[in-house]
């Protein structure tokens, strides 16, 4: 699978026999309308200065956790009100065994919510999620991971613009574009901690998806 984003039309396309994904972004706010920076050290060290008065939003919100330096990106879909970091109580739990059961931890690794913690309550609006959906690709980009894990249904179909499940996704590798990156980042999907609470017999699938993860780090 090759997934590339472009910021010009509204609308995504599925070649499911050559197993190719292409992903068109809507652009309907100008870049800049929010303040971002531009390297990964104020990206780790210092919180965002989040300034969208057209939303009535002024907040400091750190978007990322982890190690800026990490060849790996976990990207989450929503935080919960109550979290106080990404991925935080049960779901956290789970997600700190299943790290730790291919010799990782959150220290080693580079860990982000499409929805920031501390802004859920816009997630259903159009405008912050446009936004959103500008600063998650600079985010990447700045990052720039070799190896792009994403989770959940929410995650897939924001940084995919497709309908597609983590059902359909998993088990394969495939490659993924941001506007403007140059070498594409090696993607996977993984379930998201509270859909193994919930569903227990899809956690030997989530196990093997671990462990290709750790093949392709050297593990």
């Amino acid at each position: 699978i090759r997934v590339h984003a472009y910021m010009y039309t509204q609308y995504s396309h599925v070649n499911t026999k050559n197993m190719y994904v292409y992903t068109y972004v809507c652009m309907e706010m100008p870049i800049q309308s929010f303040w971002f920076c531009t390297d990964t050290s104020s990206l780790m060290s210092t919180n965002i200065s989040f300034n969208q008065p057209e939303l009535n939003i002024d907040k400091s919100i750190k978007l990322v956790e982890g190690d800026k330096n990490s060849r790996i990106l976990f990207f989450y879909g929503k935080c919960d009100i109550s979290d106080t970091k990404i991925i935080d109580n049960k779901n956290g739990e789970l997600f700190d065994k299943m790290l730790s059961s291919i010799k990782l931890d959150r220290k080693q690794i580079s860990l982000a919510s499409y929805i920031p913690r501390g802004i859920g309550e816009f997630e259903n609006d159009h405008k912050m999620i446009t936004t959103l959906q500008l600063i998650n690709y600079r985010l990447i980009e700045l990052i720039n991971p070799k190896y792009l894990i994403i989770m959940s249904n929410y995650c897939i179909k924001m940084l995919l613009a497709a309908d597609l499940s983590s059902m359909s996704l998993r088990g394969k590798w495939f490659d993924f574009n941001t506007p403007n990156d140059v070498v594409p980042k090696k993607c996977r999907v993984l379930y998201e901690p509270s859909l193994l609470i919930n569903n227990p017999d899809l956690k030997k699938d989530a196990w093997e998806d671990l462990k290709e993860i750790k093949k392709q780090l050297g593990g």
